[in-house]
């Protein structure tokens, strides 16, 4: 099964419960918002402003 969300991209390690536990909790918690970035609907954490994507792009220095 392939894991993936707006928030982190995609997720390693799923064989460990802890980790299948966190990512379910990560999904009943995310809201439905537009990316700051690409301005796209995601389903992210409330507190979070860019998707996975725009967020890594941030992180090397891209403008939007």
């Amino acid at each position: 099964m392939n894991y993936y969300d707006d928030n982190y991209g995609h997720w390693d390690d799923m064989d460990d419960p802890d980790m299948k536990d966190f990512y379910h909790q990560t999904q009943r918690t995310n809201k439905r918002k537009k990316c700051e970035g690409c301005g796209n609907m995601v389903s992210i954490q409330p507190n979070y402003a860019y998707c996975n994507s725009c967020a890594t792009k941030r992180e090397h220095g891209i403008d939007f």
